[in-house]
């Protein structure tokens, strides 16, 4: 008996490997809608754990999708377009400052060497810098078939999810060889870590994408859902930050001869914008995961390339799980020892 089991073991093995490199195959063109679907249902499984008593698993689940479409996706794809379409009014209508105008307050700032020396690569550089600002943007049109494509996995996905999530999480527990406490560990890493990488995050960006725009507002900037889209995006990046957006607005507003406007953004960047982010990340990663500094950089610029732009979520808590994992299996070896 033992030898017929033993075979039918191996086989099983083998059966599981053929069909979960087919299963990879499969799933794969369409990851990034699935791990956006699995990103929103699990930020909008509170908002269905209080509705399915009331309306039942599947009705609660549908008014929860219709809400979050109604809530969240449309204004999202509706704040983008406006963006996108703006993005290219600020191709067109970007003000250069004239070298004449520019050359004398660069001469006494810098010396008399600025107003050959400095004015064309500034010049140069604010062009170059708004075109690639703007084409990450602008490559959204193109993608509209695609999107179409990824919009119904999306749904589906996004509606099972939410559903049978519960379930899932129930068979995992019983279908991973591991003991229920250190499967319990695994579940709470993998939500705290998910919390520190999404919410957290997210609160941080678009609190500096709405004091960035509240700042262009001020000075007279327009195109401000632009500003405020790219803000956030670029707020989601460590080191980079809000940072890269209001500082080039201060040399722009010196190249134009707004001297007072300039320094007067740079002490709201330097005081508000980014100074923000040190009382708020405390208080939106308080029920986080605390990220390693570095393991956060990789993360995100590792996960970007991979995932592209859900790589800034998803990139961090798979290196951040992959830590826990290693810290559960130190774990998991120790206790033997500790119980003799």
């Amino acid at each position: 008996m033992t030898q017929p089991r033993q075979t039918s073991v191996t086989f099983l093995r083998l059966l599981l490997v053929l069909s979960g490199a087919l299963a990879i195959a499969l799933v794969a063109p369409f990851l990034q809608p699935i791990l956006l679907a699995g990103l929103f249902a699990y930020l909008v499984a509170p908002m269905q754990r209080r509705l399915v008593p009331r309306l039942g698993p599947t009705a609660g689940t549908a008014a929860t999708m219709v809400l979050t479409v109604l809530i969240a996706v449309i204004p999202l794809f509706v704040l983008v377009s406006v963006a996108a379409r703006q993005a290219l009014d600020v191709l067109r209508t970007a003000e250069i400052a004239d070298p004449e105008t520019v050359g004398p307050f660069l001469e006494a700032v810098f010396g008399p060497i600025a107003r050959s020396g400095l004015v064309g690569p500034l010049t140069d550089a604010i062009q170059t810098g708004l075109r690639g600002l703007v084409g990450g943007l602008l490559g959204v049109i193109g993608g509209i078939p695609a999107f179409l494509v990824g919009a119904v996995i999306f749904l589906f996905t996004f509606f099972y999810l939410l559903r049978d999530g519960d379930d899932l999480v129930a068979w995992l527990r019983t279908a991973a060889p591991l003991e229920p406490a250190v499967t319990d560990k695994l579940l709470a890493r993998t939500d705290d870590l998910l919390w520190a990488a999404v919410v957290g995050n997210v609160i941080v960006a678009a609190l500096q994408a709405v004091l960035t725009v509240l700042g262009f507002l001020v000075i007279g900037f327009d195109n401000i859902v632009f500003w405020g889209v790219a803000t956030f995006a670029l707020s989601l990046l460590p080191i980079i930050g809000a940072s890269i957006v209001w500082i080039p607005a201060v040399g722009y507003l010196l190249l134009v001869g707004n001297v007072p406007a300039a320094v007067g953004l740079l002490v709201y960047g330097s005081v508000v914008i980014s100074g923000s982010d040190n009382f708020v990340r405390p208080l939106a990663m308080h029920r986080g995961a605390e990220l390693n500094s570095g393991l956060l950089v990789l993360g995100i610029f590792g996960g970007v390339a991979v995932f592209g732009f859900l790589g800034l979520f998803v990139g961090p808590v798979i290196l951040g799980l992959a830590k826990s994992i290693v810290e559960l299996l130190g774990d998991v070896q120790a206790a033997p020892s500790a119980s003799d």
